[in-house]
């Protein structure tokens, strides 16, 4: 018999890419979850998944039953959202999964709302920018928060904050100063990997400018890179939010044009998921945030 549990373990073992993973994530030993498929694939009478090369790939069978899987979580999400909303926002959940940088951000902004709404279960996660999107595709919490959001028509993007971002110097930095872009682009620039948000508003600003920056490092966090600003590895672009964050006078702002690079955070939903009352009861309080939360608080 196809059973629900079958259907959500098979998910499981999709979205965490093996059955060790799924396991722990499922709080289930390794054997059970491995029975459990073993016996959805009798159920169903075709191979569900094929090992190459120690990565599993779903058949075409695979495929069928992991969409019939979203399509069953899709619906329980629905029935709990409308539950959620007979029992009133005081019994609900909220799930959002921020990008790094905004680890810094929403914490302040939580508690404000934690506060009006004390009885909310609320699941707060940071991940890099990847691995958001690859949530927001699968559908698996209410609220994103992005700097520069994915674009698809299946999405919905409120901004709700300021997100300026400077250039930063070692403290004791005698480079050029007062100056557009160009005039550093021989300086060893500190920057994060291909596809955060940060990296992606620079390249936008640079292929806007024509400016090329010949000299680039890769660091992987931005608490990294402030520091290696601070010890003289070379200057960086970063958020005022991250700067905001421990000793601002380890470094040095220099006044480059058009800096600070004002862009703005946002908070994405997906069109394909129900709202609940805490989902909507966030993103008011977003859309309000200039007047409910000051920008000092960030």
């Amino acid at each position: 018999m196809l059973t629900f549990r079958l259907f959500q373990v098979f998910k499981q073992i999709i979205d965490s890419g093996s059955v060790t993973s799924a396991s722990e994530r499922l709080n289930l030993s390794q054997p059970t979850v491995s029975l459990q498929l073993k016996k959805l694939a009798n159920e169903v009478g075709l191979p569900l998944v094929n090992n190459q090369q120690g990565k599993l790939v779903m058949t075409e069978a695979g495929e069928a039953v992991y969409q019939c899987a979203q399509e069953i979580s899709a619906s329980q999400h629905k029935l709990t959202t409308h539950i959620q909303a007979l029992q009133g926002i005081e019994k609900g959940r909220l799930s959002i999964v921020v990008v790094t940088t905004a680890k810094y951000v929403i914490p302040p902004i939580l508690s404000a709302f934690s506060q009006k709404h004390s009885g909310l279960d609320i699941e707060f996660k940071v991940r890099n920018r990847g691995q958001v999107i690859e949530r927001l595709h699968q559908n698996k919490d209410d609220i994103y928060i992005f700097s520069h959001p994915p674009t698809s028509p299946s999405i919905v993007s409120i901004p709700f904050l300021q997100n300026n971002l400077l250039v930063i110097a070692p403290k004791d930095y005698q480079g050029p100063d007062n100056c557009n872009l160009s005039g550093l682009a021989n300086q060893r620039f500190l920057v994060r990997e291909n596809g955060s948000g940060t990296r992606k508003a620079i390249e936008i600003y640079c292929q806007n400018k024509d400016v090329s920056l010949n000299n680039t490092m890769l660091v992987e966090s931005n608490e990294a890179i402030k520091l290696s600003v601070a010890s003289g590895l070379g200057i960086a672009i970063l958020s005022d939010h991250t700067l905001a964050q421990g000793e601002k006078e380890s470094v040095k702002i220099l006044n480059i044009e058009d800096f600070p690079l004002q862009s703005h955070w946002h908070a994405v939903t997906s069109a394909d998921r129900p709202q609940n009352l805490a989902c909507q009861a966030f993103l008011t309080f977003l859309s309000q945030l200039h007047s409910t939360i000051k920008t000092d608080l960030v």
